[in-house]
């Protein structure tokens, strides 16, 4: 329920008069200037801490050369979408093909030219279930890699207004590792397919996932330096508070300095 700002008196609905019906006090404008100079404030205190965020974000992002790297290296490993991961030969009678086969090239081409219930019905097979179980994920740990990669990107951005690094550090180590079981399970499938066909399948993982495993670490690897260098930075330098408190300060002292020049 709303009360009368100057005396405190309790308003009921159909108190609809600009005045107080006890005092007379006009509610709108009561303490105009007062509340005009907390909104200026709160305004400033406001803007002090977006100074201090995009101070930050600037910092973290291209705040030195390794900075600089370390974001263009974050979105690198998304090669990994258009390289070659298999090499593949199908063998017939009068009949050779031999091809290489990116992950986007079986998503567009295969994957989804099939539903969900064929998919699980290949994999719960007798015979070429434990085959196709490793095809699919192989290509499930390429696409949480690539997800983890891309996310990775996202997440430098969002940590670098608060020099955040930790959750950089994860998603690599995510995409790493689900890199290499994609490449593990690819090789399992290829060695299972060439002795189940009877020579009428061969394959090879692509050298190419050395690149992508590669290129993880590599993002890694600058992760953690860059973040260490950034857990110095929050160290040292002062809170958001802090710095909130220095800046009105400042703000101040100009407009001491601005008034004193008027009068």
């Amino acid at each position: 329920m709303a009360k009368c700002p100057n005396c405190g008196r309790k308003l009921k609905w159909y108190n609809v008069r600009a005045e107080c019906p006890d005092c007379g006090a006009n509610i709108p404008n009561y303490n105009w200037e007062g509340r005009l100079e907390a909104d200026a404030d709160a305004a400033e205190t406001a803007f002090a801490r977006l100074h201090y965020r995009l101070d930050n974000f600037k910092s973290a992002t291209v705040g030195s050369p390794l900075r600089i790297v370390r974001l263009v290296v974050t979105l690198l490993p998304l090669v990994g979408l258009v390289v070659p991961l298999l090499n593949a030969t199908l063998t017939f009678p009068l009949y050779e093909n031999t091809g290489s086969i990116s992950f986007l090239t079986f998503v567009l081409d295969y994957l989804t030219k099939f539903d969900i219930g064929s998919v699980l019905g290949l994999v719960s097979g007798e015979i070429l279930g434990g085959l196709f179980l490793s095809l699919v994920l192989a290509m499930v740990f390429a696409l949480l890699a690539v997800a983890a990669g891309v996310l990775n990107f996202f997440v430098v951005l969002l940590g670098a207004i608060n020099l955040n690094w930790l959750p950089n550090v994860l998603l690599n180590v995510v995409s790493f590792v689900s890199w290499g079981l994609s490449a593990l399970f690819l090789q399992q499938f290829t060695a299972g397919a060439a002795e189940t066909t009877l020579g009428l399948f061969s394959g090879s993982v692509s050298p190419w996932y050395l690149l992508g495993l590669g290129l993880f670490l590599l993002d890694l690897v600058i992760d953690i330096v860059v973040g260490v260098s950034l857990r110095k930075q929050k160290k040292t330098q002062p809170t958001i508070d802090e710095a909130v408190r220095n800046e009105l300060r400042e703000l101040r002292e100009r407009e001491l300095e601005q008034a004193a020049e008027i009068a």
